[in-house]
């Protein structure tokens, strides 16, 4: 048995064999190293005495544990060394024929069954073969994995965890980076969003691109080493390597300056040339300018978020709903939204628009706009809605290709730059093509997001494409303060911009830029062509007779729809869905106009944005416009007869939508039916208003009063100090780790609990077969449970019923010891019983979760202090004592009864005053 080889190669540590990282696994390059000899040396795994594999080109040793492998691989399993995959490496002069194809493959395969493996993998350096040793020796032929991917820790993760084709969503990990990135810059949430955006290109790319595309020294793995062994090999920080070396790398790749090919594009706008001018990354938070602080500083902070990507794992397969909502995730981290907000649209208000666009039914080589564009939602969603535009973005031959042309314009550098990242999130498969290069991906982002930033204050009004698109999805920005700048500055450009004089062009009259926008988008329109626009009420209900009759010589008003008072995450500013039609001749009769209210957009309107699918008024609202553009002439109600029963939609007349009328569609109704809706409270007179207030306000004080006074009789008495810590008297643990996925593919009836402003709000239900595999059950008994991170709802205590499971963001508690439960358990089994109630203790659940909640809010705990178990553990709470000095129990409920009163008294009084606001007085 010889070790050389091992200790020549720095693998034999005083703990036992240990190889190189290489990701979450371990490498042992090796070459002369037996099987047999790897064994005795502390690899976990019995060598197989024989092997059931027919070899036809290789000859293997008479003993297969002299195998000698070329590359063997570690996982790490509480510090046993498990191998899970063998590699053979050949000159690639040895790997031209198919004999000798067939030879390092069989040589493989051995190899990996006389370690008892399952993957097997042959290469040359620059071509890669992935082996199932198990499938080949049970059918005697060479089995393949589906993988194409150069070999990376990410193949070979999904290799070994048999995940490749498992949807990943990268919520929770975009939640916890952005909290770290935030804390040690306290930068804004748009600098956040582009600072993970960047790390998570950084991820994606090394996951999915060839080594030939992406060298192993620009991968995100090299980033892992330990930082000291990183500034010895590199000479540098792990940042200081990613700002000098990886990211101009990823920049020479996604090159900016990159001139646009598509015809379609440069017609469009009136221009011979467009040249794209961004990459997919330029905001990196750690770069920002500091009299005391050093991009070196921030390592620390840097090799955290890149620990937090590698525990998530491989960025294969991501979620659709996670393309969809990533950029929510930051947009409701800050009061400070407004910059964020001015470019993002919800997706719930994207969808149902996307649906009414009826995308899937244009020609081929249509135009599909959205000037004013974003972060792209309304154009790359379409790609991901199987009756939108799914597939609609090919690569053949080196090129880019569209059956439908999207374009997306924007003035600002840095949502261009995450409308083409979030375009290369969206084309994960041609990524991961080998077939597809990486030019044809970069042009297919450079032809779909332009930049047109000319002029920073017009941005895309300066080129206003003319009578040239079939459909425009948009959210322009809403600005009436302070527009005539933009008047002013359209007055001052001189020439023509795509064959007219903007000063002319644009003399429509009308308040704000979005009455620019109008004027934009109908000329834009090609006859018969449609526009999707969200415009504030404003706009709808002003006087602007001159803007309207302008709108209406263009074009017919095919829909107006209220959406719902904050439904935009940065704004409680009423909107509407707008649209339009080009008129196809002057003489042309006018439809009747689609009006709705959308009183629910099938999330809640709050910080939470709790998913609310069965209460979706916008989506009920979409179908009815698209059965009524497919029914013209029948009633949208009567003739759609899954909702025939509807009361928010109504066809009204072209008449009243005429220059001189309101363009909103709330007098359509009458007052009885608003107060159907529920978006009207029934009128009352002052006097009967008095008198409900004042007895409302009566009742309320007085029950302040006695609680008040209650309360104090209750705390006068005598009352100690109890430690979580003491585990003689308290459980604490947190919960177990449930994801989206797992919710999805193992529905159930076990409710999960997460972290949630509100206690009644699930994450959703899970089997108990998928509770039960993870030895895991539900609670058994009710608990008290601290939400442990959350902006909004760290430190939140609620009383929890049981037969319930929680996350492992979530801290349980139980006022028991683990032995007094296990000895009442123990003494019910002796008695041939089942335990009944709950295990024996002297502090009541109710006022735990108050005396708790008391405690972390006196403690104030805020989000940057997250209330994980260790810390949970370290809170103690002041529970009544009697004379003796034991839990007084019956003041505990007393107490906690009064709290509950009280809560329900702050609950009304926010309903008074919601109800006050709301009322109608006659």
């Amino acid at each position: 048995m010889s070790t050389e080889e091992l200790a020549k190669q720095g693998y034999l540590t005083t703990s036992g064999v240990r190889g190189k990282r290489f990701g979450d696994f371990e490498l042992l390059e090796l070459g002369s190293t037996t099987v047999a000899t790897l064994a005795k040396q502390g690899l976990e795994f019995t060598p197989a005495s024989t092997v059931s594999f027919p070899c036809i080109q290789y000859k293997p040793p008479k003993r297969v544990s002299l195998c000698k492998p070329d590359a063997v691989y570690i996982h790490r399993v509480a510090g046993r060394p498990i191998p899970i995959a063998v590699a053979e490496w050949k000159a690639q002069t040895k790997l031209r024929k198919s004999g000798d194809t067939r030879s390092a493959a069989e040589q493989a395969v051995v190899g990996a069954l006389a370690m008892g493996v399952r993957i097997a993998i042959t290469t040359d350096g620059s071509r890669f073969q992935y082996i199932d040793a198990v499938a080949s020796a049970s059918t005697g032929e060479i089995v393949e994995f589906d993988e194409t991917r150069d070999f990376t820790p990410a193949v070979l993760s999904d290799l070994y965890r048999g995940e490749a084709d498992i949807v990943r969503d990268p919520k929770p990990l975009a939640e916890t980076v952005w909290q770290i990135i935030w804390h040690a810059t306290k930068a804004e949430p748009k600098d956040c969003l582009l600072t993970f955006v960047e790390i998570f290109m950084l991820k994606f790319l090394s996951d999915n691109l060839p080594l030939s595309v992406l060298p192993a020294d620009f991968r995100f793995e090299v980033l892992l080493a330990d930082p000291d062994d990183f500034l010895k090999n590199k000479g540098s920080s792990q940042i200081e390597y990613y700002v000098n070396s990886i990211r101009p790398k990823i920049k020479q790749i996604f090159t900016d300056r990159l001139v646009v090919r598509d015809p379609i594009t440069t017609k469009l706008f009136g221009l011979a040339t467009v040249t794209s001018q961004t990459t997919i990354i330029n905001g990196f938070a750690f770069l920002r300018s500091s009299s005391t602080t050093t991009i070196s500083s921030y390592n620390r902070t840097f090799c955290e978020i890149l620990q937090e990507f590698q525990v998530f794992g491989a960025l294969t397969n991501i979620d659709p709903e996670f393309k969809l909502r990533l950029y929510e995730t930051f947009l409701r981290r800050s009061a400070r939204q407004q910059r964020l907000g001015q470019f993002f649209t919800p997706r719930n208000i994207v969808k149902p628009m996307v649906k009414m666009a009826r995308l899937n039914a244009l020609a081929d080589d249509a135009v599909v706009l959205d000037p004013a564009a974003g972060v792209g939602g309304f154009l790359l969603e379409p790609l991901l809605f199987p009756d939108a535009l799914p597939g609609n973005i090919s690569f053949k031959d080196g090129e880019p290709q569209q059956r439908v042309k999207l374009v997306g314009v924007d003035v600002d550098v840095s949502t261009n730059i995450l409308a083409k990242a979030n375009m290369l999130l969206h084309l994960a498969e041609s990524v991961r093509n080998p077939d597809t290069t990486t030019d044809a991906i970069n042009q297919a982002l450079a032809d779909t997001f332009l930049l047109l930033n000319e002029n920073e204050t017009l941005g895309s009004l300066l080129q206003p494409p003319r009578n040239s698109v079939d459909v425009i999805l948009t959210n322009p920005p809403y600005v009436t303060q302070g527009s005539s700048i933009y008047r002013k500055e359209i007055d001052h450009v001189a020439g023509k911009r795509n064959g007219v004089s903007l000063s002319e062009y644009y003399d429509a009259g009308g308040l704000g830029v979005e009455a620019l926008f109008l004027r934009y988008i109908s000329g834009a329109l090609k006859p018969g062509g449609q526009a999707f626009v969200i415009v504030p009420l404003g706009l709808l209900n002003r006087t602007a007779q001159r803007l309207k009759s302008e709108l209406l010589s263009e074009c017919n008003i095919r829909a107006s729809i209220q959406l719902p008072r904050n439904a935009f995450f940065n704004t409680a500013q009423p909107t509407y869905i707008l649209v339009l039609e080009k008129r196809k001749t002057a003489a042309q009769s006018r439809p009747a106009v689609f009006c709705g209210i959308a009183r629910s957009i099938g999330e809640t309107l709050d910080y939470e944005r709790v998913s609310t699918p069965d209460d979706n008024d916008l989506a009920v609202l979409a179908d009815l416009f698209v059965h009524n553009l497919q029914n013209p002439s029948a009633n949208p109600i009567t003739r759609a007869t899954e909702y025939e029963d509807c009361a928010f939609a109504k066809l009204v007349p072209a008449s009243s939508f005429a220059p001189d009328e309101r363009w909103d569609v709330v007098r359509h109704w009458t007052d009885a039916e608003h107060v159907a809706l529920g978006e009207r409270a029934e009128t009352i007179d002052r006097a009967e208003f008095i008198d409900l207030a004042t007895n409302t306000l009566q009742d309320l004080i007085s029950e302040l009063q006695q609680a008040r006074d209650e309360l104090a009789s209750l705390t006068a008495g005598r009352s100690k100090k109890f430690s979580l810590a003491d585990s003689t008297q308290f459980q604490v643990r947190s919960g177990i780790r449930i994801r989206n996925v797992d919710l999805r593919e193992n529905a159930g009836e076990v409710p999960v609990y997460s972290v949630f402003t509100r206690p009644e709000t699930v994450k959703g239900h899970i089997s108990l077969e998928w509770l039960k595999e993870r030895n895991c059950l539900p609670e058994p008994y009710p608990s008290v449970t601290v939400m442990a991170t959350g902006a909004s709802a760290v430190g939140m205590v609620f009383y929890r019923e049981a037969n319930g499971v929680m996350t492992d963001d979530v801290v349980i508690v139980q006022p028991w010891s683990v032995e007094a439960e296990e000895n009442w358990r123990f003494e019910a089994e002796i008695k041939n019983e089942e335990p009944i109630g709950l295990p024996p203790h002297d502090i009541d659940l109710g006022y735990l979760a108050v005396a708790l909640g008391q405690t972390i809010a006196q403690g104030g705990y805020l989000y940057e202090a997250k209330l994980y178990t260790k810390r949970v553990r370290q809170l103690k709470v002041d529970i009544p004592i009697n004379e003796d000095g034991e839990p007084d129990l019956n003041r505990q409920r007393q107490i906690a009864a009064v709290v509950k009163r009280l809560d329900n008294i702050r609950a009304k009084l926010q309903e008074t005053g919601s109800w006050s606001k709301s009322v109608r007085l006659s």
